[in-house]
């Protein structure tokens, strides 16, 4: 079952993006990193809820088994591009042990519907150039790559 998050489900929210931080941590560790108490997480998510971020989460038994966190971005024009209003899934989670049973698959479903509703035309998402299972989660859900980001660490100067 996909509900709405609630403040009630922040600490369970925090627990799944820990684990997914520390995929990020283990490819990226010069970026990354798990250090640092659960409330931090648990703040991080309460900001971006207060600030307008949407959380869904897949439930079985009443337990949290995955979520999607999103946010609508209205973007004027400008003098290169035109007026949108696009939707941005920030995060998706599956727990390992849920996996390959389709609830990214209806996670993504619903985050479409809902934007849709809100009067989002398109959405996006950025993924790691590290992580293909999620870029592979992302193209089977038809998105396709629009803007490729090159980063380049720098020498601390001496």
């Amino acid at each position: 079952m996909i509900d709405t998050a609630t403040d009630r489900d922040i600490p369970a929210l925090a627990e799944m993006l820990f684990a997914l931080n520390a995929h990020h941590a283990d490819d990226v560790p010069e970026r990354f990193h798990t250090e640092g108490p659960q409330e931090d997480l648990q703040s991080f998510l309460a900001e971006r809820m207060a600030e307008g971020a949407r959380a869904l989460v897949y439930r079985t038994e009443g337990v949290a088994r995955a979520y999607l966190l999103w946010q609508v971005i209205d973007q004027p024009a400008t003098a290169l591009e035109k007026a949108r209003k696009m939707a941005v899934l920030d995060h998706i989670y599956v727990a390992p042990i849920w996996r390959h049973r389709g609830l990214a698959r209806r996670l993504i479903a619903r985050f479409e519907a809902e934007s849709s509703a809100l009067g989002c035309r398109s959405w996006m998402s950025r993924v790691h150039a590290f992580n293909q299972a999620s870029a592979a989660m992302m193209q089977g859900a038809g998105a396709r790559l629009a803007v490729q980001v090159f980063e380049k660490p720098l020498q601390a100067p001496s």
